[in-house]
């Protein structure tokens, strides 16, 4: 390519939800118009089907490339998620350790610590019943919003569950139908490199077929047949602070049609790792993420499935059955530090996977092919430079979510195993993790902590997770905060909020089946 070529084409290698949505977040926003936008499917590679939580950011996402939300619902089986609910990831008490993380802001959270009034007045009580009504909406398995909300819109904030499934086959159908993207399918047999060390084009297997294109975007998966294979871009790991690097995933059948749909994520911790238990209209998904060098896949299996078997609104189901229709992953926790080499962009777990905690996965796709879009360059002499910028940024946001899902474990006291007495070393942080504790133990985390754009988990998320898990902040004597007159008021109002959206929201289930215009989800038996 010459130095000042226009750039008219990008070729996305991989489907999936990575590869359709990063096609419809380009083509909302640079079709129609003369860039050319093709997805190369490889058939018969089936969709991961493992991260089925979102962030808010969705809601947005979804508005912008044009797919209606009561469509996505129906389309996806969708629901609505509020945060998450982590069970036992400290040592049992008097009663079983539970907080939230919830996606509402604090009250007050612009204008005053309420951190350190908290602390103060209300020490009795979680932080976050005190900080927002969305702990109280989600015990009672309310929804986010009422039927007259206008789409995407919501009483408290939310994002949703989904099944990943189907999730890509409506973004396939409304990039191919809606937004101009080109289709093929085949797989990649060989790439052919351009004079710099690029992408000039690949090659499909049978047919020969040889496809050009000016950028590539690797969204190949764990395999990274672009970014890895060719470019040679290392994984970093990141297994020396995240020990977790495999997964069994199962979906369970409710034993009713009317089994209450949970607004959370449960993670709930096991002796070798955790739990993931995520509640869909028909069926539930549960996974057990764990460590290989702490478990074996069949006590992976069999710790599923005595959690499955205690939860009374599932059908019961044999060990055989179960273990028959489990999906099992093995990944190498970390990421690339530049994902953008020459004209190739690895966006998915191409680009990097940590861990299902969080529900990271999803969300980095939608920022990294947001950025991809906004920053596109319009000429080849424009690529080096906006993939330096590109880079920065994106390393900026893994090192970011490595230290907030690290912060999740090291705050544990739980010592019942070799796998926790690993994953809560604090000589396995990073500096900055280790500075934020150090700060963090006299004040509060706030918003001059975190100076990334689009932080994926502000201060608020900090927040909730440090006092859901008993982090002691030991806030200087006579802080304005902690006698705010001011604070006392918003705590008051605060609590006439929470009232109001207990008897003013309907059940999830309820507005499920009204937005979707089914009575109710049929189980299938």
């Amino acid at each position: 390519m010459k130095d000042t070529q226009q750039l008219t084409s990008v070729v996305i290698a991989g489907g999936g939800t990575a590869g359709w949505l990063t096609a419809c977040i380009l083509a909302a926003k640079h079709r129609p118009g003369n860039l050319s936008i093709t997805v190369i499917e490889s058939p018969g590679i089936p969709t991961l089907g493992v991260g089925e939580g979102t962030w808010p950011t969705m809601r947005g996402t979804l508005q912008k490339i044009g797919i209606d939300e009561a469509t996505f619902l129906t389309a996806c089986h969708g629901s609505f998620k509020q945060g998450t609910s982590f069970h036992h990831w400290r040592k049992p008490e008097a009663s079983p350790h539970q907080y939230y993380h919830p996606f509402s802001l604090p009250f007050n959270y612009f204008d005053t610590d309420c951190a350190a009034w908290w602390q103060r007045h209300q020490p009795q009580m979680d932080f976050a019943s005190v900080a927002t009504s969305q702990g109280a909406i989600c015990d009672r398995n309310l929804a986010p919003k009422q039927a007259e909300t206008p789409p995407f819109a919501g009483v408290v904030n939310y994002g949703y569950h989904l099944d990943a499934v189907k999730f890509a086959g409506l973004l396939k159908n409304h990039a191919t139908s809606e937004s101009g993207v080109t289709h093929i399918t085949g797989h990649i047999s060989s790439v052919i490199p351009s004079e710099d060390g690029g992408i000039h084009s690949v090659v499909l297997d049978k047919t020969g077929r040889e496809i050009e294109g000016d950028i590539f975007i690797d969204c190949t998966g764990f395999s990274a047949r672009l970014i890895g294979e060719h470019c040679g871009e290392p994984l970093i790991s990141c297994k020396h602070i995240l020990a977790n690097d495999s997964a069994v995933a199962v979906q369970c059948q409710y034993a009713a049609d009317d089994s209450t749909v949970a607004s959370v994520t449960r993670s709930v911790a096991q002796s070798k790792g955790w739990i993931w238990d995520i509640a869909l209209p028909e069926r539930k998904g549960a996974g057990y993420v764990y460590s290989s060098q702490h478990c074996t896949a069949e006590e992976a299996i069999r710790t599923l499935h005595r959690y499955a078997g205690s939860d009374t609104s599932l059908r019961d189901i044999s060990f055989g059955e179960f273990s028959g229709k489990a999906k099992y992953f093995n990944f190498e926790p970390g990421y690339r530090r530049s994902p953008w080499q020459k004209n190739c962009v690895a966006i998915g777990t191409s680009a990097g996977f940590l861990e299902p905690l969080e529900a990271s996965a999803l969300v980095m796709i939608e920022l990294a092919a947001t950025l991809l879009s906004e920053q596109l360059p319009r000429y080849t002499n424009q690529i080096a430079p906006v993939a330096r910028q590109f880079n920065q940024q994106l390393t900026g946001k893994w090192s970011r979510i490595v230290d907030f899902l690290k912060l999740h474990y090291v705050l544990s006291d739980r010592d019942d195993s070799a796998y926790w007495q690993e994953m809560r070393k604090l000589s396995s942080c990073s500096e900055q993790l280790q500075d934020w504790l150090s700060m963090w133990s006299t004040r509060s985390p706030n918003a001059s902590d975190f100076n990334l754009r689009d932080e994926i988990f502000p201060a608020a998320s900090y927040l909730y997770v440090l006092y859901g898990m008993g982090f002691n902040t030991a806030f200087l004597p006579g802080s304005a905060d902690h006698d705010s007159s001011g604070h006392q008021h918003a705590w008051h109002k605060q609590q006439q909020l929470t009232r109001q959206h207990l008897a003013g929201l309907p059940a999830n289930r309820a507005l499920l089946n009204q937005l979707t215009g089914a009575r109710q989800y049929q189980v299938n038996r």
